[in-house]
C-alpha cells in the first residue's frame, strides 16, 4: 500500500492539536478539581495524557512529517474558548462544568482511540510496532471506562441548589 504523506501529516497534526488541548485541560482541571472525589483519577489522566502525547510527538518526528504550528495554535485557541462559559458565574465555577469538562474528555478519548487503531492498521508501512498501538487502544478503553466512572460520581450532584 502506498499512503499518501501529506495526508497523513494533515491527520497526526489534528491529533496532535487534540492531544495538546486534552492534556491542557486535565492540567487544568486536576488543579481546578482538587476538592472533587475525581481528583485522583485526574491527576493519573493527566499522567498517562502527557506520555502519550509524547508518544504521539515522537512518531510524528519518526514519519518525518511537519509540524503544523498554525493547526496547534487552533487547537491551544480552542481550548481556551473552550473555557468561556456564559453559566452565570463569572468568579466560581458552576457545579456543571465537570460534568461538562468529562464528556468533552471522553470525546477527545474516543478519538484517540481512533488514531492508535488507524496507525495500528498502517502499522506495517509506517514501521510501527503493532504490539504497542494495541496497548495504546486498550489504554484509551481503560481511560474512557475510567471516564465514564468519573461522569457516575459528580453527575449527579452538578444540578443541584
Amino acid at each position: 500500500m502506498q499512503i499518501d504523506r501529506g495526508l497523513l501529516g494533515l491527520y497526526l497534526a489534528d491529533h496532535l492539536s487534540g492531544a495538546t488541548a486534552g492534556v491542557e485541560r486535565v492540567e487544568r482541571m486536576a488543579q481546578s478539581y482538587e476538592d472533587l472525589p475525581v481528583h485522583a483519577d485526574l491527576v493519573l489522566l493527566r499522567d498517562e495524557l502527557r506520555q502519550e502525547h509524547q508518544r504521539l510527538q515522537q512518531i510524528i518526528e519518526r514519519q518525518g512529517t511537519h509540524r503544523r504550528p498554525l493547526r496547534q495554535a487552533a487547537g491551544w485557541v480552542g481550548e481556551k474558548l473552550g473555557r468561556l462559559k456564559f453559566n452565570r458565574r463569572l468568579v466560581r465555577r458552576s457545579p456543571y462544568s465537570v460534568v461538562l469538562e468529562l464528556e468533552l474528555l471522553r470525546g477527545a478519548v474516543m478519538a484517540k482511540q481512533g488514531l492508535w487503531q488507524s496507525l495500528h492498521d498502517l502499522a506495517g508501512p509506517l514501521g510501527l510496532d503493532a504490539d504497542e498501538l494495541d496497548r495504546l487502544t486498550e489504554a484509551a478503553t481503560v481511560q474512557r471506562e475510567r471516564l465514564e466512572r468519573m461522569h457516575a460520581t459528580v453527575r449527579t450532584d452538578a444540578f443541584g441548589r
